[in-house]
């Protein structure tokens, strides 16, 4: 009994001098009128009242830091999803530089009098969504969306919603499409492979490959 009132006289003793110190909800200190009227309530308080005032008052310091942490804690996870775009933003440019450099090679190959499977209009005016085409997928995400990226580049296409596919190139041939997929490989880009479609639709690789086939025969 003796200890319990040691305690209490403890926690009264906590709470003048936080009443002393005391500062309005705005940060400024009372007033002497304030203060004196504080006082007055801080005498009609109960011990019991104050002990109950107190443990509440730990409880809400404890939520409070808690939530700082969790705050703390989604700062971190934004700052990490922020350095996953910028990631995927500067693997796009790589993208572009390798489709370019793919280009050029294969003009250097035309002007070696090597005579590679090229179509001479794969840019000027050609209508892609007609007849075979074989373009290059460089990835496929559910929770990163790089249209606005796919917007603003010719040879760069985004499929599908959920599930969202990234699509460099236009080529009439397999051959062309496979020296951008080896430049893209050879620049990190471990998942490019080649996908074709006709009239704009995805179908088997192997049936166009068979076509082509009967078609040089």
């Amino acid at each position: 009994m003796k200890s319990q009132k040691v305690f209490l006289t403890l926690l009264i003793g906590v709470f003048v001098a936080s009443v002393a110190l005391a500062q309005t909800s705005d940060g400024r200190p009372l007033t002497k009128k304030e203060a004196k009227e504080w006082k007055k309530r801080k005498k009609k308080m109960s011990v019991e009242d104050f002990k109950v005032l107190y443990d509440q008052n730990v409880i809400q310091k404890a939520r409070i830091a808690s939530s700082a942490g969790e705050i703390q804690n989604l700062e971190r996870q934004v700052s990490s999803k922020d350095e996953q775009v910028s990631d995927l933003q500067k693997q796009v440019t790589r993208m572009q530089a390798a489709y370019q450099a793919g280009q050029r090679e294969i003009e250097n190959l035309k002007d070696q009098s090597i005579t590679p499977v090229y179509n001479p209009e794969l840019i000027n005016g050609e209508d892609f969504s007609v007849g075979v085409v074989f373009k290059v997928q460089v990835g496929a995400f559910r929770k990163i969306d790089l249209a606005k990226y796919a917007e603003t580049a010719k040879d760069f296409d985004q499929e599908g919603n959920e599930l969202r596919k990234y699509i460099i190139g236009n080529f009439r041939n397999y051959d062309d499409a496979n020296v951008l997929k080896r430049y893209l490989r050879e620049m990190g880009v471990s998942d490019a492979w080649i996908v074709p479609y006709r009239d704009a639709k995805r179908v088997p690789l192997k049936e166009v490959i068979a076509i082509e086939k009967v078609s040089n025969n």
